[in-house]
């Protein structure tokens, strides 16, 4: 991204902070904050590319997350870990390759993580700022127990809060104005990669149930706050990017609790029925590489019936070490398909984890829109084709492990 999107990124991620800290302007019933929403959203720009069906979805998703981070709020002294699983509608262009789970911290508590390290490609523990959905919440520090020596298959125990333990516990102080845990499974290869078990407990006994800033906040008060910081914050930000152009990676701050060795680019597309939006990149080193799509509400489309993903692993490379992916309406009959699902203009969003060093000049990926008469000119020879039967067999293995159900 550029110095003035990075920019206009740290002003929604502060406005929403706002909130997140405990600012309650009032409170709202939810069916009053339900109207309001699907007011807000009939009138928004995006709704008239991303059609009735999926604006509904994105709403559903909205009210789901917000109600959601209202029940756990309410019983902060029993936390627990709960999946945002589904298989599309969600805010925020939930990647396909993940296991995203969360629970709510207070900054002042004790907590005991206990766990079994998945054969997956990355788990990492965040500290966020702020309530998911309701806020996008800042990093605050980031946990990866793989650099605390757990392997795959490895029980684990870590401490969170509190003083620091003698003994051998792994342990990690809790950051000012820690409000939630968020727990990120990453996945190379979803047919043989396997998750962890995880679970979360209070140890600071007679800890209050709910946070006493947040007290007066209804449930329809969530909504209004995953309302103003999504379709009032982040959409206006992300719909300034320039269309079918790829900046350059950016880094996270690991210094602010982004996670370390990550890189990732997030851009518009716009395609028509005839064209194709071939992106090229270079396989990489790191220790996951994906790309995915997103429709005009930055919601990931249904990603178990259509290809709207790939990781290296599940992608085809061409002997110059470079992956072509196609963007296209129509199924180019190439492996590296990414599928759109009927939405001509969405999001394109690419990750890489686990980088030993920054990506180089030459690694960046570079985009090019064709015609898709023309599309054979634009690859490699011996880019691999799949005919209707490969490709409905392509759909069957990704129908048959989704991330979902693990």
């Amino acid at each position: 991204m550029t110095a003035r999107t990075m920019t206009l990124f740290q002003i929604v991620l502060l406005a929403a902070s706002c909130w997140a800290g405990g600012a309650v302007a009032g409170t709202v019933s939810l069916a009053e904050a339900v109207q309001a929403l699907e007011n807000q959203l009939a009138a928004h720009p995006a709704a008239t590319s991303a059609g009735p069906a999926a604006t509904a979805r994105y709403a559903a998703g909205l009210v789901a997350g917000a109600l959601a981070a209202y029940e756990h709020s309410r019983h902060l002294d029993k936390p627990y870990i709960s999946r945002s699983d589904g298989i599309d509608g969600r805010a925020g262009l939930y990647n396909p390759d993940n296991i995203y789970a969360s629970a709510l911290l207070a900054e002042n508590g004790r907590y005991r993580i206990r766990g079994r390290r998945g054969r997956h490609v990355m788990l990492t523990m965040q500290i966020l700022d702020s309530y998911p959905i309701v806020g996008l919440g800042r990093n605050l520090a980031v946990v990866d127990p793989d650099t605390l020596g757990i392997r795959p298959g490895d029980e684990f125990e870590i401490l969170l809060g509190g003083p620091r333990p003698s003994g051998p516990s792994y342990w990690a102080p809790l950051p000012a104005g820690a409000k939630a845990l968020l727990l990120r499974q990453t996945f190379e290869d979803w047919n043989r990669e396997t998750p962890s078990s995880l679970s979360i407990e209070r140890l600071d006994p007679g800890a209050p149930s709910v946070d006493a800033s947040l007290a007066a906040a209804s449930a329809g008060d969530y909504v209004m706050a995953g309302t103003r910081t999504w379709n009032e914050g982040y959409l206006p930000m992300i719909q300034k990017l320039p269309i079918n152009q790829l900046p350059t990676p950016r880094a996270s701050d690991a210094g602010n609790g982004g996670l370390g060795g990550q890189q990732s680019i997030m851009a518009r597309y716009r395609i028509g029925p005839d064209q194709a939006l071939v992106i090229t990149v270079r396989k990489s080193d790191a220790r996951y590489q994906g790309i995915q799509l997103g429709d005009p509400w930055f919601v990931t489309p249904n990603y178990v019936d259509h290809q709207v993903s790939l990781t290296r692993a599940q992608s085809v490379v061409d002997r110059d070490g470079r992956i072509r992916f196609v963007i296209s309406l129509k199924d180019p009959g190439v492996a590296n398909w990414l599928d759109p699902a009927g939405f001509g203009e969405g999001y394109v969003f690419m990750r890489w984890q686990g980088l030993s060093r920054p990506l180089a000049a030459d690694e960046a990926p570079v985009a090019e829109l064709v015609k898709l008469s023309d599309l054979a000119a634009h690859l490699p020879p011996e880019t691999r084709h799949l005919a209707p039967a490969e490709r409905a067999e392509q759909l069957a293995r990704r129908q048959a492990v989704p991330i979902h159900q693990r």
